[in-house]
This record gives structure tokens, sequence and C-alpha cells, in this order.
């Protein structure tokens, strides 16, 4: 299964997996500006994919992720997940793949994941105990994009003002995940039992989402190679917009379809913790290519 993969790195340089992203979500068009700006020259990641999709399902890439049972229900999901649009008409049980306490209870046997609860307003005396022997919590949506409803919380008092606005969130350890003067995150893409690519996120907000792409580079150190750094800007149809939407894309999706700012510089990573990274990406790739879709846990859409 096509997946993109959401680490964190802790401030002891541990990896966490902290999100699983299905259907065709970004990375390879990110990972192939990256490698644009850094070497100066085009990635041949998409002829990677191709191939790999060829050897391993007997298909071009567009045919392999349009054969996937719920590729035409996921699509009209994201876009009402993102309150532009009404629910889908048909529903697959693949659609709880996008509820991240069901990705939370499926990873966690096979990576380091962030500890996870199920935040209820109704009991704040959970969520309490939860910050008291975390010191420092994320709030989340269970359905969400882009950071919206994303929340650190760091004193049992801002209990009582959180607004979740009426959606089913969780409440999640918080991995303090920077370099420098920026939070960041590595999406690492896997496909077909292999590893494809990886790239950086860097942001001055608390979360990574929408901020400078850098290229993952190998270093005996961690850090980035220039900390003050200029920047590239692009603005072309990515490669994942154009096969998942064709010409139809929505108009209000186009910054993430089209804008991207890429940095200068490199995230250098120890070796180690990229063959981690690579490792556990497989792993999970593996483990989500092997599910029964029909006996996920229902999710929070299906409920109450």
């Amino acid at each position: 299964m096509y997946l993109g993969i959401d680490f964190l790195i802790s401030r002891h340089l541990k990896p966490y997996v902290v999100e699983v992203n299905v259907g065709l979500p970004g990375g390879a068009q990110e990972y192939h500006l990256t490698h644009l700006v850094h070497f100066g020259k085009p990635s041949d990641i998409f002829t990677k994919i191709e191939e790999t999709s060829l050897k391993v399902y007997g298909k071009n890439f567009k045919d392999y992720l349009h054969s996937l049972p719920f590729i035409e229900s996921l699509k009209p999901f994201k876009i009402w997940m993102d309150g532009k649009g009404p629910f889908p008409t048909l529903f697959h049980p693949g659609l709880r793949l996008e509820d991240k306490w069901v990705q939370y209870q499926l990873i966690k046997p096979v990576a380091p994941v962030p500890e996870t609860m199920i935040f209820d307003p109704k009991y704040p005396a959970e969520a309490e105990a939860f910050l008291n022997r975390k010191g420092r919590t994320v709030l989340k949506r269970r359905l969400g994009r882009g950071g919206r409803g994303f929340k650190v919380v760091a004193e049992p008092i801002s209990l009582s003002t959180l607004d979740t606005e009426g959606h089913p969130c969780i409440f999640q350890e918080y991995i303090e995940s920077r370099v420098d003067d920026y939070a960041f995150s590595i999406r690492a893409v896997a496909f077909g039992g292999e590893f494809m690519c990886m790239y950086g996120n860097l942001s001055t907000r608390p979360h990574s989402n929408h901020g400078f792409l850098t290229y993952v580079g190998e270093g005996d150190h961690f850090g980035l190679a220039d900390r003050k750094f200029k920047s590239e800007s692009f603005n072309q149809k990515s490669w994942e917009a154009e096969i998942w939407f064709g010409q139809n894309e929505p108009s209000y999706l186009r910054h993430n379809l089209y804008e991207d700012e890429v940095a200068q510089t490199t995230l250098c990573l120890p070796e180690p913790i990229q063959r981690m990274i690579r490792k556990l990406s497989v792993d999970i790739e593996r483990l989500y290519e092997g599910l029964d879709l029909s006996s996920l846990p229902k999710a929070c859409f299906e409920i109450g």
C-alpha cells in the first residue's frame, strides 16, 4: 500500500511515528523538489514508484491507485474532513484508517508512537492525570489534516478552556521535535514493500505543517547544515495532484497542490536514525498491506 508516514524525532534522537497517510499522500513531489534544490538536478523518484508498481502489482501506478477498494470513497471523504463537502455516499471500511485513534492502535505493536488516549471533555480528570504524568501534551482531532485543531497543552488549568468544536479528539504525549529554531517532522514514503524516499518539514509554528521543505542527508551529527538559509519557491501542479484529481482539483487546495518552498539547506540525520526510519516505514507498509479492512475497529464517525 502506498503510504506517507510522518515521524517526529525527540531530543534524544528517537523517531516516533505520529501519523500514517493513505491513498495518495504528499511525499514524492516534495522529495523531488528538495533533491532538485540540493543537487541541482531532478530525482528518479517517479520512475522508482512506477517500476515498483509494475514489479509488485503488475500495473502502472495510476492503475494501481485506482484499483484500491476504498479509493472512490476516500477522495470525497478527505474533502468532507476539510469541511468542504458532504459525507461520501459510498462507504468502505478502509476509511477507518483516517481515524488517528485507529492508527494508534494499529501502529503501536510495530513502531514507537507517542502515548495516546481518547480525549473526552466530559471526563477531564482522565486527561488531567495524563497531563500531570507527561508534563506536556497535544490535542489533535481524530479526523483532520493540516494541523487543524492542533493545540499544545502545558497546564491542567488549560483543560477547562479547551474547545474541541465538537470534533472527536485524542490527547497525545508531546514529543519535542526541534532543530535549531524550527519544529520539524520527517515524511517518509513506502510502497510495495520498499522504502521510496523521505524529506523534512521545518516550521516556526508549534507544528511542522506547511513550512519549508528540506532535503534529508546523512551526517555524523544532527542539525541543519546551514542554519541561516535562503529558500526557493515553486508554483507548479504536483505529481500527486495530477494523478489524484486530474483536471478537477478543488480550488481550496491550490496552495497544497501547487505551492512549495524549499530551504537551501540540509537536515543532517545520522545514518542509524535514517536506517530506523526506513525500516519502520517498510514495517508499517507491510502491516497495512496485509490488513483485513473489514475487521478494523470502528472509527469515530461511525460511533454515536
